[in-house]
C-alpha cells in the first residue's frame, strides 16, 4: 500500500472520528436539554389538566413506566455509546415534548385537543366499567375508537391521570423511532447512521405531534416495525421478519385503515417482485407467502375504503372521496389549496415535507413547522446528490418499499388535505421514511447492501460505534 493511499485512509478516519464526535455532542446536548425541561415538564404533566383528577397515581406510575423503559432499551444499546446517549437523550426529550404539548392545549388552544378528548372519553369508559362490565369498550375497534377504548382499559389499570397516559404513548413512538432506526441500519450499512438517528428522534415535529395520546404516536411505532420486518427480509427471507410486517400493518390499519393499505402495498410489490437472498428457499417461501400477502392486502384495501367511504372501487369514486375530503378540511385559519385542481394538487406532492412555504403561514404553529420545513428543505437540496444515486437503484426491494410508501403518501394526502394543521401532524408518518432517501449511501462497489452487516435475531442485531480518541477500521 502506497504512502498516499495511507494518508487518504487516515484522513478518512480523522473525518469519521470527528463527524462522530459532533453527532454524539449533539445527543449529548439534547439530553441536556430534557433534563433542564424537565421541572418545568413534569409541572404542566401533573397540574395542568382539562379536568380534576387524583394525580397521586401517576407519582408512582410515570416513574414506573420511565424505568420500565430504560430496562427494554439497555440491552438493545450495550456496546455502543451513541445509541445509549441517542435513546437516553430521547426519553428526556420525549417528557418534555409531553409536557409541551400538554401546555399548548391547555393555554393556547383551550383544551380543545384530540388528545384531551381521548382523556376524558377514557375516563367515561372506565367508569362505565364498573357497571356493565367489558361491554363498556364497544366495538369498532379500529381508528379513534380503538383509541378511546385503549385509554379506558389504561385508566382502569394506571388510574385516571393524564401524565401517565401521555408518557406510555410518547415512549411508544419512541420505539417506533428505534425501529426505524435499526431498520436504517440494516438496510443502508454504509449511510450516515447517527444524522439518521439524531432526525429521526429530535426532529422538532416527530418529536411534538408524536408525544401525546392519540393515533399519531401508535402510528409512529407500527410504521417503524413495518420498515424493520422490511429491512429484515430484503437482507434474507424469514418467517419472523414477515411476521415483523403482518404486525406492523396490521397495527397502523386499526389506527389508520388508508396508512395500513398503503403500507402492505408497498412491502408486497418489492417483496414478491425484488431479489431477495435465501436461494430456492427464499423462492419456495415467496410463492407460498403470495397468496397470503395479496389476500391480506385485499382486506386492508377494502377495510380502507370502508373507512374513507369509498366502497366503490372505481376511479371515478375515488376521486369523489379525495375531493369530498378536501373540502372537508377546509376548516380554520389554516387552510390552503383552496380553488385548486386535483392535478395540481397532485404535482405539488413531492413537497409535502417541506410545507407550509414561509409565505403560506398564517400563524404561530405554522411559522415553526414552516422554519422546519425550510430546514429541511435546504438539507435535502445539499444531499441531492445522493438522493438520486439511490433512486437509481430501485429496483433494490428495501428503496422500492421506501419509494413506493413516499409515492402513495404524497400523492394521497397532498389531492385530500387542504389544511396545514392536518398536514404539519399527519405528514410525520412520511418523514422518517423520507429521511432515510436523504440519508442513504451507496457502497463503493455500487451495490446495495453489499456490506458484511447481515440482519441478526430479533432486535438484536449491532454496529459498533468507534471510541473517542481510538482510531477505527
Amino acid at each position: 500500500m502506497s504512502i498516499t493511499t495511507v494518508r487518504v485512509l487516515d484522513a478518512s478516519k480523522l473525518l469519521e472520528m470527528r463527524a462522530w464526535t459532533r453527532y454524539y455532542n449533539i445527543a449529548k446536548l439534547m439530553a441536556m436539554v430534557g433534563i433542564l425541561c424537565s421541572p418545568f415538564s413534569l409541572w404542566v404533566l401533573f397540574w395542568t389538566s382539562p379536568r380534576d383528577y387524583p394525580f397521586l397515581s401517576s407519582m408512582f406510575w410515570v416513574p414506573l413506566v420511565v424505568c420500565g423503559c430504560v430496562l427494554l432499551f439497555t440491552p438493545l444499546w450495550r456496546g455502543d455509546r451513541f445509541v445509549k446517549v441517542l435513546f437516553g437523550a430521547g426519553m428526556a426529550m420525549r417528557i418534555a415534548a409531553a409536557g409541551a404539548y400538554v401546555w399548548t392545549g391547555f393555554f393556547l388552544f383551550d383544551s380543545s385537543v384530540d388528545a384531551f378528548h381521548y382523556w376524558t372519553k377514557g375516563l367515561v369508559l372506565a367508569e362505565q366499567y364498573s357497571f356493565v362490565g367489558w361491554a363498556a369498550f364497544p366495538p369498532p375497534f379500529w381508528s379513534s375508537n380503538l383509541v378511546l377504548n385503549i385509554c379506558g382499559i389504561m385508566t382502569l389499570v394506571v388510574g385516571n391521570a393524564l401524565p401517565t397516559l401521555f408518557v406510555i404513548f410518547s415512549f411508544a413512538a419512541l420505539f417506533g423511532g428505534y425501529f426505524f432506526y435499526r431498520a436504517f441500519c440494516i438496510a443502508f450499512p454504509n449511510g450516515n447512521r447517527r444524522l439518521y438517528g439524531l432526525l429521526v428522534i429530535f426532529l422538532p415535529s416527530i418529536l411534538y405531534w408524536s408525544s401525546a395520546i392519540g393515533k399519531d404516536a401508535m402510528e409512529q411505532l407500527f410504521i417503524g416495525m413495518s420498515a424493520y420486518g422490511v429491512a429484515r427480509i430484503a437482507r434474507r427471507l424469514e418467517v419472523r421478519a414477515v411476521l415483523i410486517c403482518v404486525i406492523g400493518a396490521t397495527g397502523a390499519a386499526a389506527f389508520r385503515p388508508h396508512v395500513g393499505a398503503m403500507l402492505a402495498i408497498s412491502m408486497l410489490l418489492p417483496i414478491t417482485l425484488g431479489k431477495i437472498k435465501g436461494g430456492w428457499m427464499a423462492v419456495s417461501t415467496k410463492i407460498l407467502l403470495l397468496p397470503v400477502l395479496l389476500a391480506c392486502t385485499y382486506l386492508l384495501l377494502r377495510q380502507a375504503q370502508s373507512f374513507v367511504g369509498a366502497e366503490n372501487a372505481d376511479l371515478k369514486g375515488g376521486i369523489q372521496v379525495l375531493e369530498q375530503r378536501n373540502i372537508d378540511t377546509q376548516q380554520g385559519g389554516s387552510t390552503f389549496n383552496q380553488g385548486q385542481s386535483l392535478s395540481s394538487r397532485i404535482a405539488l406532492g413531492p413537497f409535502l415535507p417541506f410545507r407550509p412555504f414561509p409565505w403560506e403561514v398564517h400563524n404561530l404553529m405554522g411559522a415553526a413547522a414552516a422554519l422546519e420545513g425550510l430546514g429541511l428543505f435546504f438539507w435535502a437540496w445539499r444531499r441531492r446528490r445522493e438522493f438520486w444515486a439511490l433512486i437509481r437503484e430501485w429496483r433494490d426491494p428495501y428503496v422500492g418499499f421506501l419509494l413506493a410508501f413516499a409515492l402513495q403518501f404524497s400523492v394521497i394526502f397532498a389531492a385530500a388535505t387542504s389544511n396545514f394543521g392536518i398536514l404539519v401532524r399527519q405528514r410525520i408518518m412520511l418523514i422518517p421514511i423520507v429521511l432515510m432517501l436523504f440519508c442513504a449511501k451507496l457502497p463503493a462497489r455500487g451495490v446495495l447492501g453489499s456490506s458484511s452487516l447481515q440482519p441478526g435475531t430479533w432486535l438484536r442485531n449491532r454496529i459498533p460505534t468507534p471510541q473517542l480518541g481510538r482510531s477505527t477500521s
